[in-house]
């Protein structure tokens, strides 16, 4: 796992990887429409995308927005100090190879990539 991976001039909060499946997550404990803009840049190269919040509940137009996106949704219950899945991601199939290519041989180069 990584954090705050520079995705096309942005910065991604945590990259998660197993195998050729890269995750995108964008942490937020406010403003999560922010997330969902950063996201967007995200889907050219990830292979699974999620939101993290850390509200006191979980507003429902974000819970429609991820499910319509195929985003997954990360809730961080303050009281047993976790995450939980709300909803889990879907497989992104937008992802841009070239782009892709490009983003992994810059994570390489930095030593993040193995």
């Amino acid at each position: 796992m990584r954090t705050e991976i520079s995705n096309m001039g942005q910065s991604v909060d945590v990259v998660a990887t197993r195998g050729r499946w890269v995750t995108l997550i964008e942490v937020k404990m406010s403003n999560w429409q922010r997330a969902m803009v950063q996201c967007r840049a995200h889907e050219q190269v990830a292979d699974f995308i999620c939101i993290a919040v850390g509200t006191r509940s979980v507003p429902p137009t974000l819970v429609s927005a991820t499910t319509e996106l195929g985003y997954g949704l990360l809730h961080f219950d303050g009281k047993k100090q976790r995450f939980h899945w709300v909803i889990r991601p879907r497989r992104n199939r937008q992802v841009w190879t070239p782009q892709r290519r490009l983003w992994a041989r810059n994570m390489r180069r930095i030593g993040y990539v193995h």
